[in-house]
């Protein structure tokens, strides 16, 4: 049996939308768009390793690992098909399992993430990793959040700002420090061809950590793909809540 936290809800016998979060964060970050897609599918939400309740597996991981996480839940749940949202490192995610288990997934949103490192983007990673590592997960906090909304928007829902704080706080530092590991190595360029289901790629126009230029780019190189841009930072799903759940719902039901 799976040792992943889950929360599997909905609408009986509909397809299942799988939903994969960013990094630090857990699956609560989906709360705005959760009653609105449980209208339409069952809603599958899970957790990282080390993140909301998953156990830690050491403080390394791939891209693989956490695939195989993925694979495990579904099989544990007798799931064969999804229909995939994710952000930042769930977006990350998302391109590589519909490239390596195209019967598996039948379209994909995936925003607000890097489709590889820049010399800047790693060297930040590494020493985000090291300093979880000396530190523990309350040294990162701060710089993590702070990136994740935009100031006037913080200023204004403080309580969303605090509760994200508090969600990255809660992480297991071996797990934060696994999953950073799939960031600081991910490169989506040797396999981005081999992904064919429908892509609705989804940018940031404030977001600092994945340049929506970067995404949009993308544009020319996954076939069945388009591209939308909402006016937040890096966690838009909550910064621009109900722009990303229309987007996402109008995309996957047009190919549900």
């Amino acid at each position: 049996m799976t040792k992943t936290a889950y929360v599997l809800e909905g609408k009986l016998g509909a397809p299942v939308l799988l939903v994969a979060n960013s990094l630090g964060a857990n699956y609560t970050m989906w709360n705005p768009q959760i009653e609105e897609w449980k209208k339409h599918f069952q809603v599958l939400r899970y957790n990282y390793r080390g993140h909301g309740g998953t156990p830690s597996v050491g403080n390394f991981a791939t891209s693989q690992d956490l695939a195989d996480d993925v694979n495990e839940l579904l099989e544990a749940l007798n799931i064969q098909q999804i229909y995939w949202v994710g952000l930042s490192l769930g977006a990350m995610l998302g391109l590589y399992f519909a490239a390596h288990y195209p019967q598996k997934v039948k379209a994909l949103a995936s925003a607000c993430f890097r489709p590889y490192q820049s010399p800047e983007s790693l060297a930040m990673w590494e020493g985000r990793i090291k300093t979880v590592a000396d530190n523990g997960i309350d040294s990162i906090v701060g710089g993590t959040a702070d990136r994740w909304l935009t100031e006037g928007f913080r200023q204004s829902h403080p309580h969303v700002d605090q509760a994200l704080r508090t969600m990255i706080a809660a992480n297991e530092p071996d797990g934060y420090m696994a999953c950073g590991h799939a960031v600081k190595d991910y490169d989506l360029r040797p396999y981005i061809g081999r992904v064919s289901c429908p892509v609705l790629l989804i940018g940031g126009q404030f977001d600092g950590g994945a340049p929506a230029a970067d995404i949009s780019s993308l544009r020319s190189v996954i076939q069945n793909s388009e591209y939308a841009e909402l006016p937040g930072a890096h966690i838009a799903n909550l910064e621009c809540a109900p722009e990303f759940t229309q987007l996402v719902s109008k995309f996957m039901l047009a190919h549900a």
